[in-house]
């Protein structure tokens, strides 16, 4: 789909669910880049009524068909959710590696949703995701998450 993988991550914290959902080129085509998608599965994924801090609103990730090429600037992804000020869908456009990352996944969009019971990191793969205990990180700096996640 020239720079869609057609893959979205849907994970549930509350149940610990993940699935796999796929979109089409007609999608992709109707909801170009990160952004477009982003508000796309907003839409489709959050009652309007939801309180936007509660666990029925979803932090969505997003890259876009540029992403990871030799186009200058395409390092960018896109996180979305409703926002607590305005209870409107509002998105943010970011840099630096997590996009590359994450379209190395082959997941155009990662939707995180619910509340889990206890600290809890999502590691994201080619073949899928797992939610994994956090609870030995939590306190802990920046410089000494980094150590433990890579060790």
């Amino acid at each position: 789909m020239y720079g869609h993988h057609g893959r979205i991550l849907k994970v549930n914290l509350t149940t610990g669910s993940i699935e796999e959902d796929s979109y089409d080129e007609t999608v992709a085509r109707l909801f170009l880049g990160g952004n477009g998608l982003a508000a796309k599965l907003i839409y489709e994924m959050v009652p309007p009524d939801a309180d936007p801090l509660g666990p029925q609103n979803t932090l969505v990730l997003t890259v876009g068909p540029l992403t990871d090429t030799p186009v200058w600037g395409t390092s960018r992804g896109h996180m979305a959710a409703i926002s607590p000020m305005t209870g409107l869908f509002a998105d943010s456009n970011y840099g630096g590696q997590f996009g590359t990352a994450q379209k190395r996944t082959g997941f155009d969009a990662i939707c995180i949703t619910g509340k889990a019971s206890r600290p809890v990191y999502l590691v994201v793969r080619e073949k899928g995701a797992e939610i994994r205990d956090a609870r030995a990180l939590w306190g802990k700096s920046t410089e000494e998450t980094i150590s433990l996640l890579q060790s």
